[in-house]
């Protein structure tokens, strides 16, 4: 029968060497293709007629942009696991700090600890001075600031966080995907069918883009090339489920 399909599909993605499942259901665009590398005509005979055609070198890829970004994506295309609660320095900038006079020092006093013995200030000039801090405060450099002024100190600190390493050498690994649609009849639009795409054996192609944009949400977008499963001619399968009442 006749389906009208205009949803995106949902996505399990299972990693093929632990089985570490990864689930969506935010995504924005879940597609397949197939390509050909060659598809050629036989010509013969008197005229050069077309006779035959040669088939071959199939290539089938799948695309996957989800609507939020989320850790697991990056983490597929790098190779490697989520480190979780791993620690790290981190830059921390406090802003709109007072200069105040202590005793004819000029000083400012910040919320955070540093972990390192400098921390830089910027005053309204955006003009920067390294200077070394005694707990969370600092001294004003003469001609720097004056009493009352607003600046800004920029600082180290040790951060607490799920951390996602950029190796050379780590490469995406292999997986496999289901995509999960539903169809509808065009006389009734009613749901009558579930739609299932499987891909047995598929590897991220690794490209990867991050734009952070003022009033742009990140999109993450990956391509997967779509191989056979070792072993077998299978690349994957296309499933139509009626719905039951």
């Amino acid at each position: 029968m006749n389906l009208l399909i205009n949803d995106t599909a949902d996505a399990v993605i299972k990693r093929k060497s632990d089985g570490h499942v990864f689930v969506t259901g935010e995504t924005q665009l879940a597609s397949i293709s197939q390509s050909l590398g060659i598809n050629e005509k036989i010509w013969g005979g008197i005229g050069n007629r077309p006779l035959a055609t040669i088939k071959g070198q199939k290539e089938v890829t799948a695309s996957l942009r989800n609507a939020f970004y989320n850790k697991e994506f990056l983490a597929m295309t790098q190779g490697v696991d989520i480190e979780r609660d791993g620690a790290v320095l981190v830059y921390k900038r406090e802003d709109e700090l007072k200069v105040t006079d202590n005793a004819g020092s000029l000083e400012v006093v910040f919320q955070g600890v540093p972990a390192e013995a400098e921390v830089t200030l910027v005053n309204a000039a955006n003009e920067v001075e390294q200077v070394a801090p005694a707990a969370n405060k600092v001294a004003i450099p003469e001609g720097f600031a004056e009493a009352g002024d607003i600046v800004s100190v920029v600082y180290k600190e040790e951060a607490e966080g799920d951390i996602i390493a950029l190796q050379s050498d780590k490469f995406a690994e292999a997986y496999t995907i289901e995509y999960h649609t539903i169809g509808y009849d065009p006389r009734t639009n009613e749901v009558v069918k579930d739609i299932y795409i499987q891909l047995d054996h598929v590897i991220p192609s690794g490209d990867v883009e991050m734009s952070l944009e003022n009033g742009s949400a990140i999109a993450p977008e990956i391509n997967f090339d779509c191989l056979v499963e070792p072993g077998t001619k299978n690349i994957g399968r296309i499933i139509e489920v009626k719905r039951t009442p």
